[in-house]
Formats: structure tokens, sequence, C-alpha cells
């Protein structure tokens, strides 16, 4: 989907003016305010609606599912490095993020909606492990089989690699199809698993030269994942793509999202897929009382209280464990966002600010340009 920024505010700056003026004695007592929001829009945009197609109806409820999908680092403590395919799959794109060449199956087509999650373990050999998991919805149990089965046929068919052969992994149901194929120049070995799951399939890639962690990878992802279905409340119908306005007061993005949950609201478990340490990271927003998050050009967090929303924004500000980040400059007078930079990955600028009961999160390659955004993002926050 496309979204327009909203046009932006005459002048480079927005100026809030409060007291200006000198005591009787003449002491020079606090001018004014003078926020420095750059080319960025302080005007509210307007409501995101509601989906009105089947693929926005299909994306809504895959952002929902992300709520229900077990984090790779509760497979196992080492993946915390986040990779792709990890986002919600539509009817638009189907599974063609996670199978390259499965825009042609039959079932394809039907899939309903989904949601899949990648990551490895930030190691070199021996240790290093690759890691995929998802979660397919279809119409119903006979559709989940038929993909199972042509799902599996591909991989055993492939255009490119070498080709899956049939294995069994210990502790999987029946129903399984399981299958194992060398990687990386056969250095390293990869156990992939298919599971029918009434009207849903639950699939996992698993890769490390320990053929072993593969198949354990497989078995644990499988069981974590069946419980946290069992426990699942119906995907909600709800068309609205923003029930409390939140996209409103977040500048959206400059392109579309790789992940394609920009210009969405999504849920704090949601989010975490998206963190390298995702169980870490779920962790912090439940203390936080974290209800939803608003996704565009800055990430917009609503807490549960004011109180809350400042120990987030703190944890946010504290929790790099990047060696190369230092602090840098709050936005001009708005001294209560902390901002850090980091040269990793060809340097990357981030400044947090909680406003009220919400937290704003903005990232972006050059520091003035973040501090700028953020200063816009607090008088957008402000007018909710």
């Amino acid at each position: 989907m496309n979204f327009k920024r909203a046009a932006a505010t005459a002048g480079a700056f927005l100026t809030v003016t409060v007291l200006a003026a000198c005591t009787v004695d003449g002491t020079a007592i606090r001018g004014p305010i003078d926020l420095d929001t750059g080319r960025f829009s302080t005007e509210l945009n307007a409501p995101a609606g509601s989906a009105d197609t089947e693929n926005q109806v299909s994306l809504l409820k895959a952002i929902r599912l992300g709520e229900q999908i077990v984090f790779r680092d509760e497979v196992d403590p080492a993946l915390t490095t986040f990779g792709m395919p990890t986002y919600p799959l539509s009817t638009s794109d189907g599974l063609r993020g996670v199978f390259s060449d499965a825009k042609d199956l039959p079932t394809t087509s039907k899939l309903l909606y989904g949601f899949s999650t990648a990551g490895s373990a930030d190691t070199d050999q021996p240790d290093s492990k690759g890691y995929n998991h998802g979660v397919f919805v279809y119409p119903d149990a006979a559709t989940a089989n038929a993909a199972v089965s042509e799902l599996s046929g591909l991989l055993r068919k492939p255009k490119i690699g070498t080709p899956a052969k049939s294995t069994t992994v210990a502790g999987m149901p029946a129903e399984t199809v399981a299958l194992t194929q060398m990687t990386a120049g056969n250095k390293t070995t990869a156990t992939l698993t298919l599971t029918p799951v009434g009207g849903t399939v639950i699939y996992t890639w698993a890769d490390a030269p320990n053929a072993e962690w593969t198949r354990t990878a497989v078995r644990v992802s499988y069981e974590k994942q069946k419980a946290l279905l069992a426990a699942m409340p119906p995907i909600s119908d709800d068309k609205q793509i923003d029930p409390h306005g939140l996209l409103r007061a977040v500048i959206p993005a400059s392109s579309d999202s790789a992940v394609r949950i920009s210009g969405q609201v999504v849920g704090p478990r949601t989010i975490s897929q998206f963190s390298g340490n995702s169980a870490k990271a779920y962790a912090t927003f439940q203390k936080a009382g974290v209800t939803e998050v608003a996704v565009g050009g800055a990430l917009l967090f609503a807490t549960g209280s004011d109180k809350q929303a400042a120990d987030l924004a703190a944890d946010i500000a504290e929790a790099s464990d990047d060696s190369t980040a230092r602090k840098a400059p709050s936005p001009r007078d708005l001294s209560t966002a902390k901002c850090i930079t980091s040269k990793s990955g060809g340097g990357s600028a981030t400044c947090v600010i909680a406003i009220g009961k919400y937290v704003v999160q903005v990232t972006g390659d050059k520091l003035l340009e973040v501090q700028q955004k953020t200063a816009a993002e607090y008088v957008l926050v402000k007018k909710l």
C-alpha cells in the first residue's frame, strides 16, 4: 500500500511560544520553546478508516495472528539476530516470500493469511544456526492438507539448490511431513517440517552444522506453536485499521515497508517479532502495559500509564547492546527525548521520548533528521 506524506507546515521550524521576558531586576528568564520540526508535518493525518478490500482484511488478520506466533528465541535463546522473511502474509503475496516458487501451486491462491518469522544465531561456524517458522491459514482442513502435499513436493524438486529428502523427527505427529537437505555447500543440514492442524499449517525450517539441533528446533517450535494456537481466541473480524486513531499522529513512512506493517496498528507480541531478542522485548512491553503500536515513519506505543510510558522510554533508550552506540544530543528544546547514534550497518540514529502515556521511537540514517522528526512527533502526539 502507498501512504502519502501529510503536507508540510510552512517554514522549516515550528515555534511554541511561552513566556519570553525579563524579571523586574533585569534577570533573564526562559525564552520561547523553539522546536525544530524540519520538513515534517505537524498536522494530524486523516483517520485510517476501515479495510475495504479482501487483501486489506487479510493483512489485518495476518497482523493479529502475529500475536500468537512463537518467538525464535523461545525455541533457542541463541536465535537473537532478526532476519527475513519476518512479516504478515496476506493473499496479495501468498507464500512467495517464504517459498519462492510457491506462486503457481493451486493452494497458494487459497491462502487466507499467515505470519512468518525468521532469524539466526549471530555466530561463526561451527555454531551457526538459521531459522524460519510460520503459520499459514487456509479455508479448511482439506486445503491445509493439500498445501502440505504441494509445498513438500516443491521442496523435493527445487529449481535451485539441493532437493529435500524425507526424514523423521521424533516427537512430531504422524501427519507431519518432515524433510532434510544439505545446505551451504554441504556444510550444514536443514530440517523442514510441515504439519496440518485443522485449517492451518505449521511450518519450520532449521539449519545448522549440528543436525540434531535442527531436529530439536523444529520439534520445539511445533510444540510451542501448537500450544499458542490451542489457546488463541478467534481472530477478530473487525475491519478498523486504527481503532483508537493512533496513526493520525504518526508521520507516514517515506516508502513502503518491506515488513508489510507500515501504516498499520499492531499488538505488543507482533511488534516484538521484529526485535532481535523478541522474548525480552515482549516482556518489556508487557511491563509497560503496551496495548498497541502504530507503525509508520516512527513507532508510537500506547502504554498503560504515564509512569509506564516513562519507564518504557528509559528501557528503550538503554537497551542497545551495540558496542558502537553512543549518546547523542536531544532535539532542540526537547531535552526529555533521549538519542543515540550507532556506526553499525552503515550508521544510524535513534531518539525516544515519553509523551503522557505514549512513547515515540524514531530511527533513521541522519541524526538531525531523526531529531526533527521526533520534535514533530511530539507536537502530533500532544494533539491526540
